[in-house]
């Protein structure tokens, strides 16, 4: 009787320690993967920001490109009025940046 009830102590004596090492894993996975999911939540709000700022700067390029368009129609149309045959020399425009706050 005595050897089995030293062995039940050692077992459940190993089976406590073994709960408390799993205990001390599952929290120290709990808090990895919460940082994981603070940062995926950052990156998803990043590439919003990102994709935003795109889809603005490819507008605002759709935009300059038809201004340009329009403006060298213009500047053809002068040219035949006037008479003048030499091609006027026509520069890109530019707009200040647009910076945004997160």
């Amino acid at each position: 009787m005595r050897s089995q009830y030293a062995f039940l102590l050692t077992e459940s004596t190993e089976i406590r320690n073994q709960s408390s090492l799993l205990s001390k894993q599952y929290a120290f996975l709990l808090a990895e993967s919460t940082e994981i999911r603070n940062q995926s939540s950052l990156l998803s709000k990043q590439y919003a920001f990102l994709l935003a700022e795109s889809t603005e700067i490819r507008n605002q390029s759709s935009l300059l490109s038809k201004q340009y368009a329009f403006l060298l129609a213009e500047s053809t149309e002068i040219r035949k009025q006037t008479g003048n045959h030499k091609q006027l020399q026509l520069y890109p425009i530019t707009t200040p940046s647009i910076s945004y706050l997160c």
